[in-house]
């Protein structure tokens, strides 16, 4: 990628390009914590630079590889937030993490790696669904952020949440099937949990961050959906996505939902147990009684076949 490029801003996002053309007119650049100009190394370069670092030469490298930029993300997010044009933003994640206090169990289903990426890539402000991870995108390209480093932002920025079927084991690697559009990919579970053959997974799937790479990453810690099965959830799609241009409704569905907070109360009313590795979840997220915790089964009960009843 040449300067040129590495310059492109992201298209049709008027908040990002407000907040980059007014730090450039304040001369704050520097303050924000950029690192990685262009200077000329090589993705090549970078890769090897961070696994350099001890607290990344113990992950995998596919893993560390999107690690990374993250934390850089959060660093530069951090001082763009404390901008009164940011509020929008702040206010939508300061909101979530009153309601569901995320985390991750016994506090809260909402592990931290995935409500951190919903708050950098899927919480979403205006009619262009202008993210955190979408400022950071169009700052760091006016400031010459390292191009490998905006390559990795954006695959970050264009993942969603997604559900998979379990295919069992390729070696160390984790067979997954999107529900929806068939995709299938070999992945590594950071988290450490394989799982089984034929389980439903809820997870952020990342493809391999080089090229030529072979190794997806299960980039949030998995929730597995005990109940309902695959048909319930096949029907859920059905339901919910319209029959034209399906795969394009599908992705927008999954990384923004029909609401802001839609999946993050899926994620909080579907809640079931958990373990290090993984979280459990049941339920279906447009019928409330088939959600342990939403409203209706809390004052009702909930009864779902093969587990428990609460009543």
């Amino acid at each position: 990628m040449d300067k040129m490029k590495t310059k492109e801003a992201v298209s049709g996002r008027p908040i990002g390009k407000k907040i980059a053309a007014m730090i450039k007119r304040r001369g704050r650049g520097k303050a924000l914590g950029i690192e990685h100009r262009v200077d000329g190394r090589t993705a090549e370069d970078l890769h090897k630079e961070i696994m350099a670092q001890k607290e990344f030469s113990r992950l995998d490298p596919a893993f560390a590889a999107y690690v990374y930029p993250q934390i850089q993300l959060s660093i530069v997010a951090e001082r763009l937030l404390a901008l009164k044009e940011l509020a929008p933003f702040a206010d939508l994640v300061s909101q979530a993490e009153d309601l569901y206090m995320p985390g991750g169990p016994p506090m809260s289903p909402l592990t931290s790696s995935y409500f951190t990426c919903w708050q950098f890539f899927d919480a979403c402000v205006g009619p262009a669904n202008e993210t955190i991870g979408t400022t950071v995108l169009e700052v760091g390209a006016s400031f010459e952020m390292h191009p490998e480093l905006l390559r990795l932002i954006r695959i970050l920025q264009e993942s969603r949440m997604g559900f998979y079927i379990h295919g069992g084991r390729a070696g160390k690697l984790t067979v997954l099937e999107d529900i929806f559009t068939g995709a299938v990919c070999r992945a590594i579970v950071p988290s450490g949990d394989c799982g089984k053959k034929g389980e439903l997974w809820y997870a952020r799937v990342l493809p391999p961050p080089t090229a030529g790479g072979q190794e997806h990453v299960v980039f949030t810690t998995p929730y597995i959906v005990l109940h309902p099965g695959l048909p319930q959830w096949r029907e859920y799609f059905r339901r919910t996505i319209p029959a034209a241009a399906p795969v394009d409704d599908y992705e927008r569905h999954m990384k923004f939902g029909p609401t802001r907070q839609y999946w993050n109360d899926f994620v909080f009313e579907a809640y079931v147990n958990y373990r290090a590795e993984a979280v459990y979840l049941a339920g279906l997220p447009d019928i409330p009684a088939s959600r342990p915790h939403s409203m209706v089964s809390e004052t009702n009960g909930w009864d779902a076949p093969g587990f428990f009843v609460q009543r």
